[in-house]
């Protein structure tokens, strides 16, 4: 039973695909009928951010909705604004040449710290090192046991050019060169989270606000945790960009926005919720 669990989390995923290209159909629809709702779509990565960001924005602003949709991807983001069907959208990486070269403009707003988080059935493991994770995502480690906790290890991984994926491969020596990783692979950030709350003596990596007030445990990498002040450091230095993209000028809706991501109180709540806001 236990070796199906990813499986079965990721199975049921799948059956909610169709109801989820309907509802982007009508986000597009509505971000371009109505004036006081503005659609950002894109990346799964700061999907959970964004939406207690804009409910906070939209609490002193009756009327006005900002919506964020669930994931189609930092890609499927600047296509969005590239064809015209929204205004802006979310992404978790930067623009590639490409991209700028079709006049498409960026703002980060929070660096995010990419985290190795376990089931929280897992016990008795709070600190990986480099080498042991190279062995959990090789195969040659398949017991928590071997670790401190009890069990098997179920991993969960994520597919190539994942901008999470992407940082550990750059930080991690050793990682990027793993040919046949083990475990599952998930293909969004949200079904990253529901794999591992859903599948014990699960492993996966997600930016840490998807983390936040889920029960899911954070690991220490190498003795050092992903806080605010070592990312500052540079002592935790697997993070990701959160920025937004348009192209052209923006509406007085979609910049008023952008404004308030600045604001005291929007950062207070990136720091609350795990991300960084730029300085």
């Amino acid at each position: 039973m236990k070796k199906n669990n990813i499986l079965l989390a990721l199975l049921a995923l799948l059956v909610l695909s169709p109801f989820t290209a309907q509802a982007r159909q009508l986000d597009e629809q509505k971000s371009s009928e109505n004036p006081r709702i503005l659609v950002i779509p894109g990346t799964g990565d700061s999907q959970i951010l964004l939406r207690k960001l804009a409910q906070l924005y939209t609490k002193n602003r009756p009327g006005f909705t900002v919506e964020i949709p669930e994931s189609i991807g930092s890609g499927g983001g600047v296509r969005s604004v590239i064809t015209g069907k929204n205004e802006i959208a979310r992404v978790a990486r930067p623009l590639t040449e490409k991209e700028s070269a079709q006049g498409l403009k960026s703002q980060i707003f929070a660096q995010a710290p990419v985290v190795f988080a376990v089931n929280p059935g897992v016990t008795g493991v709070e600190n990986l090192s480099l080498e042991q994770i190279i062995g959990i995502y090789s195969g040659k480690i398949q017991q928590w046991d071997a670790l401190g906790g009890v069990g098997k290890i179920y991993v969960m991984n994520r597919e190539e050019g994942d901008s999470s994926r992407t940082v550990l491969e750059n930080f991690i020596p050793g990682f990027k060169e793993i040919s046949v990783p083990a475990g599952a692979t998930v293909y969004s950030t949200p079904e990253a989270l529901q794999t591992l709350m859903a599948s014990p003596g699960t492993i996966g990596y997600l930016p840490m606000p998807t983390v936040v007030g889920t029960g899911l445990k954070v690991q220490q990498v190498q003795g050092i945790s992903p806080s605010a002040a070592n990312v500052r450091q540079k002592k935790y230095q697997m993070v990701i960009p959160f920025a937004l993209v348009w192209k052209d000028t923006l509406s007085p809706r979609a910049q008023d926005f952008l404004d308030f991501l600045s604001s005291p109180a929007a950062r207070k709540l990136m720091l609350d919720n795990g991300a960084i806001p730029v300085e």
